[in-house]
């Protein structure tokens, strides 16, 4: 390999970038890009890690030369939580666990999620009703991660939390910053440690088994849940062994875990980027309007709403959920003329590179019309990643995206939601998904005339 040294910051001896990376990684990641280019290398305490934004180089590592680049070390953090499940596995293992449970995942299976996403959105909306009426505002992110988890419960594993929703939300907040590395001492220690956080663990994967154990005998007693039955009945390719109890349960809290996290976040920053765009939030009412004339909209009908889709895909170029995702280097590489060593990490920002303004004019800007027509198509390959790219691009995309519009939709529908004034919005702590540093709050006004 000829390529040379990439450049980065000096940091600091011993730690690096370390102590910047833990303060604010989003706004750090942002000014890494901003002031050293494309391909960046820094330290993180032991890890020699580059950042990766130059559209060409993301697609060699996720597409061009994917075999050279694994999970890595920065993933050993999730297998904490989740264990070995289609997240933090590679070769034969992932690609045998990501056939087994992709058909539930295609276009023409999907559509089942409908009456269930529109069922939980119209009881989250009828509670909004009674906020309204007192003018109180609601917690955006805190909202949307209920839903998300009800409608995901439902449709994929055929059950109902009932009241057990806020007590599953605390221990999936507690699971996710578990999975978050703060580069602390406590996170090197071996786990039979009794120490605040080892017994955190403890009590976060009790909670995770006895939902699982749930889950399946519900399954077993009612025989709901696609996800579960394709689990259950899934075979090894080669010696078509059944799945052991401990891959089922890393799956399904994969799956819990990852996919109702990143929808929410999604559809968070969506209503939120709505809330401070009068002149956006108009149009898209004004297509719901037109499409749905006041009724719960079809699997046809979501086709038709094309800036309802611009808004969302606006929205997760601004605020990808999943904003940052490691990758380690098998063998040297070239990336972009620089050289990568074996053994070092790559860490791979959507976040950054939706913000590169060598490839978006104005980045920092919400601006739907970038994806009119076929303008996304004209971008650099992988500049546009808000799912991640090649082999492993996230398996649930087509059913979230479709989630995001019904939502969205029917969000319009009843309500205006305006931004709570001086409430200063942050993002970009947790390294898992891009949730608002605290509450994100708006207050919802009814819509005159708007059909409940």
């Amino acid at each position: 390999m000829n390529g040379t040294i990439a450049p980065g910051p000096t940091g600091r001896p011993l730690v690096g970038s370390l102590f910047d990376w833990r303060r604010t990684p989003a706004e750090f990641l942002l000014r890494l890009q901003r002031d050293h280019g494309e391909v960046v290398r820094m330290k993180l305490g032991p890890y020699l890690v580059h950042l990766v934004t130059e559209p060409d180089a993301v697609h060699r590592v996720l597409v061009g030369n994917h075999h050279n680049y694994d999970r890595g070390k920065l993933y050993d953090q999730f297998k904490l939580v989740m264990g070995t499940g289609l997240l933090t596995t590679d070769g034969p293992a992932w690609r045998s666990h990501r056939r087994a449970v992709q058909p539930l995942f295609l276009n023409r299976a999907i559509g089942a999620i409908l009456p269930n996403v529109i069922e939980s959105t119209h009881q989250m909306l009828d509670r909004w009703e009674v906020a309204a009426a007192r003018g109180e505002p609601v917690d955006l992110i805190g909202e949307m991660l209920q839903l998300t988890l009800v409608t995901l419960s439902r449709s994929l594993f055929g059950y109902d939390p009932g009241a057990a929703v806020a007590e599953m939300k605390r221990t999936v907040d507690a699971g996710i910053e578990l999975m978050f590395t703060h580069g602390l001492l406590s996170e090197q220690l071996p786990e039979w440690i009794p120490n605040a956080r080892n017994r955190q663990i403890r009590a976060t994967r009790r909670f995770f088994d006895r939902l699982v154990d749930d889950i399946r005998s519900n399954h077993h007693r009612t025989g709901q849940g696609q996800l579960v039955e394709l689990m259950e009945t899934a075979r090894d390719p080669v010696d078509g062994r059944a799945w052991t109890d401990r891959e089922i349960r890393d799956e399904l809290l994969t799956v819990y875990l990852a996919g109702h996290e990143t929808t929410a976040a999604a559809a968070c920053w969506a209503l939120y980027a709505l809330s401070g765009h009068r002149w956006a939030a108009e149009e898209l009412t004004a297509e719901v309007d037109q499409v749905l004339a006041g009724r719960a909209p079809t699997l046809a009908d979501t086709e038709r709403l094309t800036y309802t889709g611009q808004v969302i895909q606006e929205a997760l170029r601004l605020y990808p959920p999943i904003w940052t995702f490691p990758r380690g280097v098998v063998a040297d590489d070239e990336l972009a003329g620089r050289h990568v060593p074996a053994g070092s990490s790559i860490l791979i920002s959507p976040l950054v590179s939706h913000r590169n303004p060598r490839i978006w004019d104005n980045p920092d800007a919400f601006d739907p019309a970038r994806f009119a027509g076929d303008a996304a198509r004209r971008l650099p390959r992988l500049s546009y990643l808000p799912f991640g790219g090649g082999p492993r691009m996230c398996v649930g995309n087509l059913m979230a995206l479709l989630e995001l519009k019904v939502i969205v939709a029917l969000v319009s529908q009843r309500f205006q939601l305006q931004t709570v004034p001086g409430d200063f919005v942050r993002y970009g702590h947790s390294v898992i998904s891009l949730r608002p540093q605290g509450r994100l709050l708006v207050t919802p006004k009814p819509r005159v005339g708007a059909a409940a």
